[in-house]
């Protein structure tokens, strides 16, 4: 039984954010990284930030995507990072070996908050973040029998 990945991407003057909630395993993993490569591919952008405060769990496949797509970007000088992950996936990554997806973002060692930084999680994001992609009730409506 696999639980499903699911991935938002915004567009937002600092970057790309691509958000990511439910389990990164080695079922799901080519999900985060065909989203991944679509935005290396067709969006010019410097930065590229995960955010993993959704994730449920992670495995060492879910970590070798983002590694791997870390040095792809870095060939074509954008900058990928992780945003916000919880203890438990902080500490797979590191266990992995894997803490240069954690380092230090300028954006984050700068005196001003990034626009996707917010203290209270119950609240929506005031940032001007565009999503790509209507809510699936947005799309079409559903089938009924």
């Amino acid at each position: 039984m696999t639980e499903k990945l699911e991935l938002r991407l915004y567009t937002s003057p600092v970057g790309v954010y691509l958000t990511a909630r439910g389990r990164l395993d080695s079922t799901t993993a080519h999900q985060l990284g065909k989203a991944i490569g679509v935005v290396l591919d067709r969006f010019p952008t410097d930065q590229l930030t995960v955010d993993c405060a959704g994730l449920d769990a992670i495995d060492a496949a879910g970590v070798s995507v983002l590694m791997l797509f870390r040095t792809s970007a870095l060939r074509l000088g954008v900058h990928l990072t992780i945003a916000d992950p919880p203890p438990h996936i902080r500490a797979a990554i590191q266990a992995l070996r894997a803490d240069q997806l954690l380092a230090a973002t300028p954006c984050d060692v700068s005196d001003s908050a990034p626009p996707w930084h917010h203290t209270d999680r119950r609240r929506s994001i005031t940032a001007h973040l565009h999503c790509l992609r209507p809510t699936a009730a947005a799309r079409r409506p559903r089938r009924t029998r």
